[in-house]
């Protein structure tokens, strides 16, 4: 079994396997949402695995769109426009699985995501262990800043994780790169096409109209920096994640799944 380095408030120590439950904090029932680029329907289904193979009723859904999830991923799909008879359905579920839903789909296929006001009755009523929400989009680029509109994060959620790719860092802030490039250059007061460096990132995570806007203020928030494939990434992500606990992110965990052991870091704030 591999080891995995966890890092907390400068200090470094060797412990085996970490899940990614473990890396991001995710308490016993607790409903996440994932926002940001780079990662996240990899992480959702990731950590929607490990909660099974822990014996959990794993609700695997989305507020935005998100592709149909089909098998291996996901062991049943419900499609549901009435909350009482789903609720009635879900509570039926008595083995271990994971579970995605949606409200339908749209013309291209896409799972349609839920209306945000059936999240407390799911959670309340709903059977599951656990509640994975993919709150928002990103057309598969390594980092976005969100519009008015993004993301979309239940209010009751107490845990929004917001995931960067390593791979936007140096590279140009074009559309190619950056999701709603042109929102950030704004944000950033720079030209599309200059190389994206740490202090740009800071600079849209702290933004009060960039990547951590929506997230429900008494959430934890909980960086995860992706994409860490080389040991230089993962030297870069750890300087990044120290600035953003500094900035107050809760947390900051740094992964590469390309790894059977994906958590590379964790870096916490002090307590």
């Amino acid at each position: 079994m591999c080891e995995a380095s966890l890092h907390v408030l400068g200090q470094k120590f060797k412990r085996r396997f970490m899940t990614l439950r473990e890396a991001l904090g995710l308490g016993k029932g607790e409903m996440v949402s994932l926002i940001g680029a780079g990662g996240k329907t990899t992480t959702l289904f990731r950590l929607a695995h490990e909660l099974w193979q822990e014996g959990g009723r794993v609700l695997v859904t989305t507020t935005t769109k998100i592709f149909k999830p089909t098998k291996p991923h996901v062991h049943k799909l419900y499609l549901a426009q009435d909350l009482e008879a789903l609720l009635e359905e879900l509570a039926q579920i008595k083995e271990a699985g994971i579970v995605a839903l949606g409200y339908g789909l749209d013309d291209a296929g896409k799972l349609v995501g839920l209306p945000l006001d059936w999240f407390p009755a799911l959670k309340k009523s709903g059977g599951m262990d656990w509640i994975l929400i993919e709150a928002d989009g990103a057309a598969s680029r390594p980092f976005k800043v969100p519009l008015d509109h993004e993301p979309v994060v239940p209010e009751e959620c107490p845990l929004t994780v917001w995931v960067m790719g390593m791979k936007v860092l140096n590279r140009p802030l074009t559309p190619d790169w950056v999701h709603r490039a042109e929102r950030a250059a704004a944000l950033l007061g720079v030209e599309l096409g200059t190389p994206v460096n740490s202090g740009h990132i800071i600079q849209l995570v702290t933004h009060p109209l960039g990547c951590l806007k929506g997230i429900p203020p008494k959430g934890r928030r909980v960086a995860l920096i992706n994409q860490a494939d080389s040991v230089e990434e993962v030297k870069n992500a750890i300087a990044l994640g120290r600035e953003l606990v500094r900035h107050g992110l809760d947390r900051v965990v740094i992964a590469s799944y390309l790894d059977s052991d994906p958590v590379k870091e964790v870096i916490s704030s002090p307590l």
